[in-house]
């Protein structure tokens, strides 16, 4: 067996293997010699939605039924099912299970061929564990590094591309008014039906009996939801990690920064207690947004904005050691004021991350905060900042980079897509956030930690690039679009934000005047696409 030790991999100052694309094309080379579809995170990472009973490892692949009378004597099959076991000897036996295809189209594919199989076994959770993994038969019961869990779909919001099996909001519309009957497919269907808070549950009684010894294997432990800060499990978790400390174990919070105020208030209290005395590694707060104000408020419906503004920023004056990511979920809602949105991140970063040369100035008197940072924010000039010494007491000199922001792309509901955006939205509104990003990018030698960086902006450039040239391939000189697929997209979202408009008591236009034009195209396309007997 060819073992971690046995490849060259790149290491930092500290011996510690970095990532890279050479490290991954390494990486590749050591799983291939187990099987050309070997991928740790099969073992390493489970994600466990306990309000319907369902697992999966990895996010790719279709979550599955835990199977209630595996589980029943042996609780660690939340993470070891016997369907996932067959899935693992296939991997050992140099297969490529079925389920794993996302990844089987890409390598497969043109360019590197480098994929999430590759990429995962990288991951810090992963890697160290190869040796162990690649000796077994696929028939033992593995505790995971990499736990994600979420305990209900208990949410306050109903996000215009979720649905009812990640919120309770989302039920009760579909209860109410039934799914959304779109020309070529229907929306918000769903066949799991969730069990309530209030109600016995079978799957998180395993949990607590599972997790104490999980929870010694952890390297990191992610709580999502439904809003993980509505649900009394959170809390008990919670509890549990400051009764028990977990120091080697990185922690992480989903919400949506719209939490009731007394759960919120509690969430404080237990996180400062919690880092302020080390007993986890380190602590993320994952929070969401994709657009600024009453747009945000449209797309992610029960949102407050300035509420959530305010819950991000108390959170990073009350804390210490912590760190917050927007994750923005980037759709057609997003294009008119992601730019907007952006802004105020950066006002954030430059108002909340440590950089060491700042700190040097500060301590010679040259007052970086006020001559130079609050100078380069766009709009937020006059808002208050944090000294680099509260910053430097803040991070431990731990984590510099309190604030900073993921922007993954969706692709379902497909209607919600950016990609059928119209030519005149990408010139107005999407290649000046791309731009403002690359502006205000951060200099190693400057504004290190400061600014964006550059994985953060290359992730908006990624869907920039393949927007861009899809819509200027298709788009027509009346603007409707060439490609069939486009034209059935936007079909479905003129339906979409009607029937949407009308449920819940609001109104594009007046949210989004700015997408008049893009409306009345899609309106076109509409037309165009139910006169050839496409219907819902």
């Amino acid at each position: 067996m060819v073992k971690l030790s046995d490849i060259e991999f790149e290491t930092n100052s500290k011996n510690q293997i970095i990532k890279n694309v050479e490290n991954t094309k390494r990486m590749r080379t050591l799983l291939d010699k187990t099987g050309c579809g070997f991928c740790l995170a099969k073992w390493t990472q489970v994600t466990l939605h306990l309000g319907t009973g369902l697992t999966h490892s990895c996010h790719h692949p279709i979550p599955h039924k835990i199977d209630l009378k595996e589980l029943k004597n042996n609780p660690s099959a939340l993470h070891n099912t016997s369907f996932k076991k067959k899935q693992r000897k296939e991997m050992l036996q140099g297969g490529r299970p079925n389920e794993c295809d996302y990844c089987w189209r890409i390598e497969d594919g043109n360019g590197e061929g480098l994929s999430d199989r590759h990429h995962k076994s990288l991951d810090d959770f992963s890697l160290h564990k190869h040796d162990e993994i690649a000796q077994l038969t696929g028939n033992e019961d593995v505790y995971p590094t990499y736990l994600e869990v979420s305990f209900s779909n208990v949410c306050n919001f109903k996000c215009s591309y979720c649905g009812p099996d990640f919120s309770s909001k989302w039920v009760q519309e579909i209860n109410e008014h039934g799914y959304y009957d779109l020309p070529g497919q229907g929306y918000n269907h769903t066949e799991h039906k969730h069990i309530a808070n209030r109600e016995d549950n079978p799957y998180t009684d395993a949990f607590w009996l599972w997790f104490p010894e999980a929870k010694n294997h952890l390297h990191t432990l992610r709580i999502t939801g439904g809003e993980p800060l509505m649900s009394k499990h959170t809390f008990k978790l919670l509890e549990d990690i400051r009764d028990n400390p977990a120091p080697n174990m990185e922690l992480s919070i989903n919400t949506n920064g719209n939490a009731p105020d007394k759960n919120w208030k509690r969430f404080l209290e237990l996180i400062t207690d919690i880092c302020h005395n080390n007993k986890v590694k380190k602590f993320t707060l994952f929070t969401s947004a994709e657009a600024f104000g009453k747009r945000s408020e449209y797309s992610r419906y029960g949102m407050d904005f300035e509420l959530f503004q305010q819950q991000t920023q108390e959170f990073l004056e009350k804390t210490h050691n912590t760190r917050v990511v927007f994750m923005c979920a980037f759709n057609i809602f997003s294009i008119t004021s992601f730019k907007q949105f952006l802004e105020w991140v950066l006002y954030l970063k430059k108002a909340y991350n440590f950089n060491g040369l700042s700190d040097w100035m500060e301590g010679i008197g040259l007052d970086p905060v006020n001559n130079l940072l609050t100078k380069d924010v766009p709009n937020y000039e006059y808002f208050p900042m944090q000294t680099i010494k509260v910053r430097k007491e803040r991070t431990k000199e731990q984590i510099y980079s309190r604030v900073g922001i993921d922007i993954p792309y969706v692709r379902y509901p497909d209607f919600l897509d950016a990609n059928i955006a119209t030519k005149d939205l990408i010139v107005d509104y999407f290649m000046p956030a791309l731009n403002f990003m690359f502006q205000y990018a951060e200099s190693k030698e400057w504004f290190d930690c400061l600014g964006f960086e550059d994985w953060e902006a290359l992730k908006l450039k990624r869907i920039f690039t393949n927007i861009a040239f899809q819509v200027t391939q298709d788009e027509r000189e009346d603007q409707l679009s060439n490609n069939e697929h486009t034209t059935a997209r936007r079909a479905r979202f003129y339906k979409f934000v009607h029937d949407y408009d009308t449920r819940r008591d609001v109104s594009f236009l007046d949210t989004f005047p700015e997408m008049e034009n893009f409306y009345n195209v899609c309106a076109k396309e509409y037309e165009r696409f139910t006169s050839n007997g496409n219907k819902s």
